[in-house]
């Protein structure tokens, strides 16, 4: 690949997801489901404008591959809820490290939805990376909290994201990636607000709504950074490169809170870029 935006913007798009995780810290004490609600509405509002400016109002409004586009927006939904009912039922250790099988989905369907072949680099790289996912989340830790519904409900949020992923990359050719940001946080919004109201949740105060609005800001971001890498990088190799999110994630909480990393924290991190350098030496 003579271009390496596609790569650098899916590596930016995991610098972002890992320091939006610590801005959850600033959220407060509010109802997961409520946090999901407001960053997919928070979202799909920051996006009415950009769509204007960039001209890609009459690509949403064409709505072509719509079944398509609905399991889209219904995946973003449902892996918020998902990762809501995993991080409730079981340590946020175990519903994380559920969510981090995405790659695994991804390798697996991929071949079949996307006709993308598996070769020997990409499995790899998957091994090494879910190896050094483990070695970040001490396996140690785990047997502490045994939770199968929660666990169960990590599980398969990571198959609604890798789906996510592969729909991003089966949809490249229809729409652009501003398109598919608008339409995923759109049509995910209408799904989750039934929930929300569901749950009774409520608005969150000023301060909290102001964080979940640049979490939902930074999202977009990186949402249209990963929807522009998958036009040009294979499915498989973009969910293995995302794996990173935890490790920037501990690096930031490092410069941030001054939070000193395990020393299986680091190698778990040095198995983690050891796979994405097999990534990017794949991408011809």
């Amino acid at each position: 690949m003579k271009n390496k935006l596609p790569l650098i913007g899916l590596f930016i798009a995991t610098l972002i997801y890992g320091f939006i995780n610590l801005l959850y810290r600033f959220v407060g004490d509010i109802n997961y489901l409520s946090v999901a609600f407001f960053i997919l509405f928070f979202s799909t509002i920051i996006m009415l404008p950009i769509l204007k400016l960039s001209k890609k109002l009459r690509e949403v409004k064409s709505l072509k591959k719509l079944k398509l586009i609905l399991i889209l927006g219904f995946s973003q939904a449902l892996t918020w809820f998902l990762i809501y009912f995993a991080v409730v039922n079981t340590s946020i250790i175990n519903a994380v490290l559920g969510f981090m099988t995405t790659p695994v989905f991804v390798v697996i369907l991929s071949p079949f939805i996307l006709k993308e072949h598996i070769n020997k680099k990409i499995m790899i790289a998957l091994i090494l990376a879910l190896l050094g996912i483990l070695l970040i989340f001490d396996p140690r830790k785990l047997i502490q909290f045994i939770a199968p519904l929660g666990i169960i409900s990590g599980i398969l949020a990571g198959f609604s994201f890798g789906t996510n992923n592969i729909l991003g990359r089966k949809l490249k050719d229809h729409y652009s990636p501003t398109s598919l940001t608008f339409l995923g946080s759109f049509i995910g919004t209408i799904f989750m607000f039934p929930l929300f109201l569901l749950s009774g949740s409520n608005i969150p105060n000023t301060i909290s709504m102001s964080v979940i609005f640049l979490i939902a800001l930074a999202g977009i971001v990186g949402a249209i950074l990963i929807f522009y890498g998958l036009k040009y990088v294979i499915a498989q190799s973009a969910s293995i490169i995302l794996l990173l999110e935890p490790l920037v994630s501990i690096i930031a909480a490092l410069i941030v809170f001054f939070e000193i990393p395990q020393p299986l924290t680091i190698l778990g991190g040095v198995l983690l870029l050891s796979a994405d350098v097999i990534i990017i030496r794949t991408q011809k």
